[in-house]
């Protein structure tokens, strides 16, 4: 039997093929799934939809840097590990709390996790090179200096743009 993300795929699939476009809005797929009843979400456990929503507040929260010009996550995330090895996500205020440890160790698993998601986007770019090599070839780039930079150019006129507005 399929897990839950297995059947969700499986009937993505299904509704792709049944549409015929060439990428799909989950919004239109939520509809589709539920009229044609095949999509619910079944038993919730009230303590994981709470903990999801108040991790999801916590990293998006956001303060500014007024030195620095620039946008930075309010509340920083890293994963521990109880007594029984069980990962568990903690979070504390990026000004007020967190060891230097703490720091470290949000930092380094920070970058970890994007490094991952580069290595997914590279393995991904090479995929589709293979599968339609008629077409012009993709390219990742994995230099970001010039996204970082432009980056914090728009993060700085953005509040530029609301201090005018004030």
């Amino acid at each position: 039997m399929a897990d839950y993300n297995e059947q969700i795929n499986i009937l993505w699939d299904e509704w792709m093929s049944e549409t015929g476009q060439e990428s799909g809005d989950p919004a239109d797929f939520i509809d589709w799934g539920v009229s044609k009843r095949r999509l619910s979400l079944g038993p919730q456990d009230m303590k994981q939809l709470l903990r999801k929503k108040v991790t999801q507040a916590l990293r998006q929260a956001k303060r500014y840097d007024i030195d620095g010009g620039f946008h930075y996550r309010a509340k920083q995330s890293l994963t521990l590990f109880d007594k029984e090895g069980v990962p568990v996500k903690h979070y504390f205020d990026t000004d007020l709390g967190g060891s230097p440890r703490l720091r470290q160790r949000a930092t380094r698993q920070r970058r970890e996790a994007v490094a991952h998601d580069v290595y997914r986007a590279v393995c991904d770019v090479e995929h589709m090179n293979r599968a339609f090599p008629e077409d012009l070839q993709l390219n990742f780039f994995l230099d970001f200096t010039d996204d970082v930079a432009e980056m914090r150019a728009a993060d700085q006129e953005n509040d530029d743009r609301e201090d005018n507005a004030a």
